[in-house]
């Protein structure tokens, strides 16, 4: 007789379904998601606009000042933190999704579309983990840089 391996921290259910309770704390997260998407894409629309404006500021102040290079390091520095900013529409339009497919499930009862919007926020935080994982790392490596430029510092004294 065989004996098949199962994952026992999670079962598969026939069916799963939500209480009033459930539904409403669900719209409730939905609705809460839709405005902080809103608010996040509202505000990195006007910091993409002010970057740019900087951008095109900068030149134009530098071209009769004959400081090109300040105006190019502007602009360099510019134009990565709207490609950081288009990065970080990523994660908003994942909660955005979750809000918008959250509140088509409980309005249609489709628990296709409660897969969906739990996809979307798997998506998201999932994003969200592998950011932080990268930015405790890069923290981990300037500790480290900072340690070892002491200790060459200090040995570089003696």
């Amino acid at each position: 007789m065989e004996v098949g391996i199962q994952n026992s921290s999670f079962q598969e259910p026939e069916d799963i379904k939500l209480s009033p309770a459930g539904l409403s704390f669900l719209a409730s997260a939905a609705k809460w998601a839709n405005f902080l998407a809103i608010i996040c894409f509202i505000f990195i629309g006007l910091s993409a606009i002010t970057m740019i404006s900087l951008i095109f500021g900068a030149s134009a102040l530098s071209l009769g000042q004959g400081e090109y290079v300040s105006a190019g390091t502007i602009s360099t520095f510019g134009i990565l933190y709207l490609l950081m900013m288009a990065f970080a529409c990523l994660p908003i339009y994942f909660l955005y999704n979750f809000g918008s497919k959250a509140k088509k499930a409980i309005e249609n009862r489709d628990s296709i579309q409660l897969e969906l919007c739990l996809e979307a926020l798997k998506k998201h935080y999932k994003f969200i983990g592998i950011i932080v994982i990268i930015t405790i790392g890069f923290n981990f490596m300037g500790l480290l840089i900072g340690i070892v430029l002491g200790i060459h510092d200090a040995f570089a004294a003696v």
